[in-house]
């Protein structure tokens, strides 16, 4: 009678080896739970991180230093973060309207990587996007894959903002 109830309990492997059920469950439920716990541990991490840095640079800012009243921080992913500054806005805005190619190309991306930041509920990327100010006409789009090409060609430097926003957008 032992036998069949065994039996129940097992499968039978590829190489004809009664494997037990239970234990290959088991195994599964550990491995959830443990994807579980770590995912949901690294993601409240970075996010704390963010929030330090956030309340660092609102602190620095009231303090007078303008520098951190420009500084957003946004989480990218589980492990990543992205600090960008606001400062090309004002300073690269007057020499894309007068026809340089290589600001346009940045502000779009800068727009860009802001804008993606706004959409996920980044109220300091939505004010810097909603603000300005930005050049008067362009085709975003088409600035965009510019710089792409410009990164690959080596017109901008790759560890530059332009390029390293463009490999997290």
């Amino acid at each position: 009678m032992s036998t069949p109830a065994r039996l129940r309990e097992t499968q039978i492997a590829r190489n004809n080896a009664h494997v037990l059920v239970r234990s290959r469950t088991r195994t599964c439920f550990f491995a959830l739970a443990v994807t579980i716990f770590v995912a949901s541990g690294c993601s409240s991490e970075a996010q704390d991180f963010v929030t330090k840095i956030r309340a660092q640079a609102t602190e620095k800012c009231n303090e007078g230093n303008q520098a951190a009243c420009r500084t957003i921080v946004q989480q990218v992913g589980d492990t990543k973060v992205a600090i960008e500054s606001t400062a090309p806005i004002e300073l690269q805005t007057p020499a894309c309207n007068a026809g340089n190619q290589d600001a346009c190309e940045q502000m779009a991306v800068l727009h860009g990587e802001l804008s993606t930041w706004c959409s996920m509920g980044n109220n300091q990327a939505c004010a810097a996007v909603n603000t300005g100010p930005w050049p008067l006409k362009w085709d975003e789009p088409a600035l965009i894959d510019a710089a792409k090409l410009s990164c690959l060609g080596g017109k901008f430097k790759p560890e530059s903002n332009t390029c390293q926003a463009l490999q997290m957008m």
